[in-house]
């Protein structure tokens, strides 16, 4: 033999339950729409740079590339021009002893 048991909803709850029913309909149609207004997050939108314009898609990572490769080409003709004047000897350097100060002299002694 069952027992029938009988389960009493008060009215706060059937309306909770009937919001959360409600909303997840509309999520679930959303979902399967594909609807854009349902976004809700700033970010959700078409990505944008700092000056306006409309970033597309994924960078171009050849052009990235190519953009390093002349920076780094630029930066060795700079040292080629610094070694061609170091081994001319319109460039020397000297090295020096750094003169000792008193102080010095004084925190070496203690």
């Amino acid at each position: 033999m069952r027992n029938k048991e009988t389960v009493k909803i008060d009215g706060y709850t059937q309306f909770c339950l009937t919001a959360i029913v409600i909303l997840m309909t509309l999520l679930i149609i959303g979902l399967w729409a594909n609807l854009h207004w349902m976004d809700l997050t700033p970010t959700a939108g078409v990505a944008q740079a700092a000056d306006g314009q409309y970033l597309q898609g994924i960078p171009n990572a050849g052009a990235q590339r190519l953009a390093i490769l002349k920076a780094i080409q630029t930066t060795n003709n700079k040292l080629d021009k610094i070694i061609t004047m170091l081994n001319s000897g319109q460039i020397k350097v000297v090295i020096v002893k750094p003169q000792k100060d008193e102080k010095q002299e004084n925190a070496e002694k203690q």
